[in-house]
């Protein structure tokens, strides 16, 4: 299990080093027009995605090759920015009450809290990764200190704000789909979420990193034992909760998401984070390198960094457009995480996470800015 959980964080730092692209954008509500979906039109053929450079591993050669032409994948609101969200490490979450959760590194905490920090209060003394909220519950992986690496994960009864340790000793990435809960134990694995004590399902050896899913496909990266290899051929797979069967799609296609009626992922190809249509077939490249990206459906958000400051901008399928700007101290260089939700925008500077955690927030109706903090 250390493997794996060393495994990813090494692919996900490593990309990050990658920096964030290189085209800039500059100037306030700067508008670079790209490629253009002809909602009207007939349904386009997607594009197949075949590998030719490589033979396929082992593990996944004799697995059935699904086609993206073939997948009926749609997204809603919710489940896109619940996929979004647990891309950028779960971090936060929030519920369908509007309350929101975030993990406070330099104070070991959870805080629970109205959509601009209003009525914070500690919900949890520790911090979480992978949260997922829902039915009055919270739930995030936890680890603890003189375990290192195994990862436990915890669930808090919100309103009573009682924890539980139902399942020990998991480690990666989890993803919630109705009364399931997925992860990786040395393979891609299923547990009940209503069992205190249960015993996890094993559906797969490969192990999956980037886990999300549109409600019935799990879309999920092969962790390689060869880091290079998993940078260089970037195989993507699918896990079929109706079947219970794992899919090939396709290589050189890293940190997938689904929102919406869109596949986006990073092209290794081109190194730059690509835009697919499933209605239309219409393949954009957006010219930049992205790893942390969010999406309702509708729009997708990323931030570009500067030496000092940083921009956060959007897609809304046609252009892009820089929607504001935020400074921070140079020698402050990385990756921004961002979380969304339906009415609000939250980043938080990734090297800050150790350091002096201050999240904040964008509300997307009017444009207010603040910190949570």
């Amino acid at each position: 299990m250390q493997k794996s959980v060393l495994m990813a964080m090494f692919m996900l730092i490593f990309l990050c080093s990658c920096g964030n692209g290189e085209k800039e954008v500059t100037g306030t509500d700067t508008m670079v027009s790209l490629q253009t979906p002809d909602i009207e039109s007939e349904p386009k053929e997607i594009p197949s995605v075949t590998v030719t450079e490589y033979s396929l591993p082992e593990e996944i050669a004799t697995l059935e090759k699904l086609e993206l032409r073939n997948m009926d994948i749609s997204t809603d609101e919710w489940q896109s920015m619940y996929n979004s969200n647990q891309m950028n490490f779960g971090y936060f979450a929030s519920d369908e009450e509007g309350n929101i959760y975030f993990s406070d590194f330099t104070q070991n905490a959870i805080f629970m809290c109205g959509p601009e920090g209003e009525g914070k209060k500690l919900l949890y003394e520790g911090t979480g990764t992978c949260m997922y909220a829902a039915n009055g519950y919270l739930y995030f992986g936890c680890v603890e200190p003189e375990e290192k690496y195994i990862e436990n994960v915890v669930k808090i009864d919100i309103h009573a704000k009682e924890a539980v340790f139902p399942y020990k000793n998991l480690c990666g990435e989890m993803m919630f789909l109705e009364d399931r809960m997925y992860f990786n134990v040395w393979g891609l694995c299923s547990l009940e979420t209503g069992e205190i004590e249960g015993n996890p399902v094993m559906l797969s050896e490969i192990e999956p990193v980037s886990l999300n899913s549109d409600g019935r496909y799990l879309f999920y990266n092969m962790i390689t034992e060869d880091t290079k290899l998993l940078f260089e051929r970037g195989y993507l797979l699918a896990w079929d909760t109706e079947t219970e069967k794992n899919y090939f799609v396709g290589s050189k296609m890293i940190f997938p998401l689904l929102a919406g009626d869109w596949l986006t992922y990073i092209d290794l190809q081109t190194n730059t984070r690509h835009v697919l249509d499933m209605r239309t077939g219409t393949d954009t490249d957006l010219e930049y390198t992205i790893q942390h990206v969010v999406s309702d459906g509708h729009k997708l958000y990323w931030a570009q960094q500067d030496i000092g400051s940083f921009q956060i901008c959007q897609w809304d399928g046609q252009e892009i457009q820089e929607l504001f700007t935020v400074e921070v101290e140079a020698e402050k260089y990385g990756d921004v995480c961002l979380y969304l939700t339906k009415d609000y925008l939250y980043w938080m500077l990734e090297i800050e996470l150790m350091e002096e955690a201050d999240w904040g927030y964008y509300r997307l109706a009017d444009g207010k800015e603040g910190r949570l903090n």
